[in-house]
This record gives C-alpha cells, structure tokens and sequence, in this order.
C-alpha cells in the first residue's frame, strides 16, 4: 500500500513530460513553417525589387547606344560613358543594388543562345570597404564572354523582366540574386538585357531580424506551454487557482467582445473615408471632354484595390490644341492613390498657373518633354524611394492634325487608321519613369493624324492581367481586339476590350489597376 502513492507521482510526471514534448514539438514545427513562408516572402520581395530596377534601368538606356559598343577599345566613346555613367547613378542610388550592368546575345551566328557578353558594366569601385578593389569589384570590359547556361531566369529575360528564383554561387561574384529586363529598340526588338544583382548578404540582413523575432516568441510560447501543462497536471492543488483564472479569462473575455465592437466600429469608419476617399480620387478623372466639334473621347478606370494609382485627363490649352495625359504609379492601393494625387496637384499646379517657374524649372504646357521634366523635377524630391510613375504627355494640334508626345516609360500607344483600315503601335522614344532620377531628359515625337484615326492610351494593368494559370493578357490580344473594332465608336472599343479582360480573367482577383483613354478625330 505503501508503494502506490509512489507510482501515482511517477505516471503523473511521465504523463507530463510526454504532453510537454509532443507541445514543444508543435510549436517548432510551427514556427519553421512560418520562417520558411516569410523567408519565401522577403526572398520574392527582393527578386521584384531587383526586377523593378532592371525594368527602370532598361527603360532609360538607348538601345542605340549599346549599338556601338563591342570591344574594350570603344570604353572611349562617348555612347559607353553615358551609360555606364546612367549605370553608375542608379547604383549608387539603390544601397541594396550589389552590380548593374548589360550584356547581349553573343555576336556568333553559331552560338547557342546562352552565350552572352557584357556591353556596358558599372564603374569598378571598392564595395565592400575594404580599400581594396577586389577581382570581383572590377568592371568586365565590353565584348568579354559570359556564358548563361547555368541561369534560366538570364536567358529567359531576353523575351521579358524575369528574376532569380533562389539566390546562387557565381564565383568569382558573391551568391546573389538577379533580375533582369529586355532593352528592347525602336522596333520593340530586344538587343539586350539589363542585369541588376543583389547580394546575399542583404538578403541575410532581412532574414536575421525575423529569426530574432521568430525565436524569442518560440521561446517564450514554449516557457508559456510549459507553464500551462505544468499547472494542468498540478491540478489536485490548483482548483482554486483555475477558477480564479477562468473568472479572469471571463473578464478578458468581456474586454475582447467590448474591444470587438470597438474594433468593428473603428473598421466601419475606415470603410467610410476610403469610399469618401475613392469619391474625391474618381473626381481626379474629367467627367466631360473639350472640343467635342472635333474630338470623341471615351475612358474607363478599375482599380484592384477601393483606390487606385492610375490617372488621365484631357483639357484644352487654346482654341486649337488640346492636352492629356495618362500615367501609372508603380503598385497599388492607399500609397499609389496618394502618389496619384499629388501628380494630380503638380499638374494642376501647372495647368492653373498658365507654367510652372520654380527655380531653374519652367513647364510651357504646349511642350510635352517640359513638362514631364518639370514633373520629374518635383517628383523625384517628393516620393518615396522606389516608388516611380510612368506617364505619357501629349499635345493635339487640331489646326494640323497632329500629335506631339513625350514618353516617360509608359506603355506605347494604339493608332487605328479608319482610312487605311490598319493599326499601329507608336514606339515612343522614352526617357526614365518620373521620380527615379534628376534632370532626365523626355525626347518629343510628332504623330500625323487624319479624320477617323483613333488613338488608344492604356496603363500595362490591362496587358499584364492574370488568369488563373497566372498568365497575362498580353499586349498582342489587346492589339488584336483593337483590329477587329477599330472602325467602331470609342465606346464599342472600350467594351470589347474589358469582355475580352473578363474572359481571360475567368473569376481572378484584379492584381493591379487599368486604365483606358480613347480619342477619335473626326
């Protein structure tokens, strides 16, 4: 008899420390399933940051530029400079940013497509502070080879922006991750790419903090279980403390439900000055168009999130000419609808003004490359950091019939001649998007016009639309609709496109705001 209290103590702790370990074991399993997800997570937010400063980088290069550059001796022309100065600038201007540079498809008609070579690298410059510029800190010199066979994303980036999936050794480099973006020239043809690497270094920086976090509160669960099953099998001596603590979780319990309501009221009130807010953003786009003698103008705006970063607006500057434009702002959602709105206030800053003069700057709206410089200006000192807007200014002169237009990375144009029964895709040339660099300059193209013509503007949400294979909709179904009902009202286009979205969409989530802004000359 005397034995038995003895074993009852004994099965009690085993009991204990099997319920304990089988808790603990949960706990670790848990939190490696959610380190792994956010280490995915920052994993595929550098990959997009890296592919974001390839897809600028190649939109601010000539490609005429790396035309002429082949062999070491050309580091001398003036083409070489620009861009490697251009590289330079975008480096030092993204800390995160390790090496940036371009390279093309090997010039040997009987090389296979993953031989490269490096046309125009960045500067060689000591990185790592040591005093030293390492093998590994020098420029590769134009024409010398590289072969590509190891990395898919690189040879895949030859057809559109594309990113490492993981990060990988390449030796003499530090491991990395990449993205890449075609630079495409005047015939939308791609003759090279542009390369940006980031270090893996960066990437263990940002997983650090969260393997910190992930253990001490892993940590202090387990101590917290511990406590708790601890107390559940000392429940011979606890009755009264249980039922101290369940009239305390009671009382919690009261607290959380009053939190609730308050809680439920407070998102009740958000929802109520995000739709005040989606009331005033929707009064940004023009509810009635100028020169309707001449003009037919139709638009139509949907955005992923209540707000959006998309914007356009047509106005008259005289009795001849007309002005619109149409811009994008990189993401979506609350910061690119604030983004939005304080391009809507520089423009109206300038419309209302007759000219923006601040300084050295001076915005004379009948000049499309001005006043995109004049934004660009004001911009690049007022957004956040990797945050940029692309933007298509034009000016119709209605006494000729004529466009003239200035590109800031936004999505080329539809021309559709009712006349010729043909469309065309106007290859702007195009500086960098708004807000990334200073003082860049905005090339002008003048377009000729005839009665019937219609010209389509868009925002890359609409060609860039997933379906749930995760498939875009592409900028050649766009110009295949525009084909079919290009002798149509502006009116008639617009609706067959959104169809057409709506098919391929097939009941997927919108991903990212879309515009369209359709004029008719008549």
């Amino acid at each position: 008899m005397r034995d038995e209290p003895l074993h009852f103590f004994s099965g009690l702790t085993r009991r204990r420390l099997t319920g304990l370990a089988l808790c603990w074991i949960a706990v670790i399993m848990l939190f490696l399933t959610l380190y792994v997800t956010a280490r995915r997570v920052v994993i595929d937010e550098i990959r997009h940051h890296a592919m974001g400063v390839a897809i600028a980088v190649a939109a601010g290069i000539d490609a005429a530029d790396l035309a002429a550059i082949h062999t070491p001796d050309d580091k001398e022309l003036d083409a070489f400079q620009r861009v490697q100065s251009f590289l330079d600038r975008i480096s030092i201007k993204n800390p995160d940013v390790k090496y940036i540079y371009t390279m093309r498809r090997s010039l040997d008609p009987d090389a296979p497509i993953t031989d490269y070579e490096f046309i125009v690298d960045e500067s060689a410059r000591d990185r790592d502070g040591d005093g030293i510029i390492s093998e590994h800190e020098m420029s590769e010199p134009p024409g010398a080879p590289y072969d590509a066979a190891p990395w898919p994303q690189m040879v895949e980036a030859w057809h559109g922006p594309t990113a490492d999936e993981q990060i990988q050794p390449d030796p003499p480099y530090p491991d990395l991750i990449s993205g890449y973006a075609p630079i495409r020239d005047e015939r939308n043809q791609t003759v090279a790419i542009a390369g940006v690497d980031i270090t893996a270094d960066t990437v263990r920086e940002k997983l650090l903090a969260i393997q910190i976090t992930f253990f001490l509160v892993s940590l202090f669960i387990i101590i917290l279980i511990t406590l708790v099953v601890t107390l559940y099998y000392q429940q011979h001596a606890a009755f009264e403390q249980i039922k101290q603590l369940s009239e305390e979780l009671a009382s919690r319990n009261d607290m959380l439900r009053a939190s609730n309501r308050e809680l439920a009221a407070h998102n009740e009130q958000i929802e109520r000055d995000l739709k005040l807010a989606q009331t005033v953003q929707l009064g940004f786009l023009p509810t009635a168009f100028p020169r309707q003698d001449r003009l037919v103008f139709d638009k139509f705006y949907l955005t992923s999130d209540m707000l959006g970063g998309d914007l356009f607006d047509v106005f008259s500057l005289d009795h001849d000419r007309v002005a619109m434009y149409i811009a994008d702002v990189s993401g979506h959602g609350v910061s690119a609808a604030l983004i939005s709105g304080l391009l809507k206030m520089a423009v109206s800053s300038v419309k209302e003004k007759g000219g923006f003069a601040h300084g050295h700057l001076h915005a004379d709206l009948y000049e499309p490359d001005r006043v995109l410089y004049a934004l660009n200006e004001m911009l690049v000192k007022e957004i956040p950091e990797f945050e940029f807007i692309t933007m298509i200014y034009a000016v119709l002169d209605l006494s000729s019939d004529t466009f003239r237009l200035a590109n800031a990375g936004h999505p080329y144009p539809i021309r559709y001649s009712l006349r010729r029964k043909e469309l065309d895709l106007w290859k702007l040339p195009s500086g960098p998007a708004l807000g990334f660099l200073e003082n860049q300059e905005y090339p002008v193209r003048e377009m000729s016009m005839e009665e019937g013509d219609r010209v389509i503007f868009y925002t890359d949400g609409l060609t860039e639309a997933m379906n749930t294979q995760s498939e875009e909709f592409t900028e050649e179904r766009l110009l295949e609709i525009v084909r079919q009902h290009g002798e149509e009202s502006p009116m008639a286009i617009i609706d067959a496109v959104r169809q057409a979205v709506d098919v391929h969409r097939d009941g997927e989530r919108v991903s990212d705001d879309f515009s369209m802004l359709i004029a008719e000359i008549r």
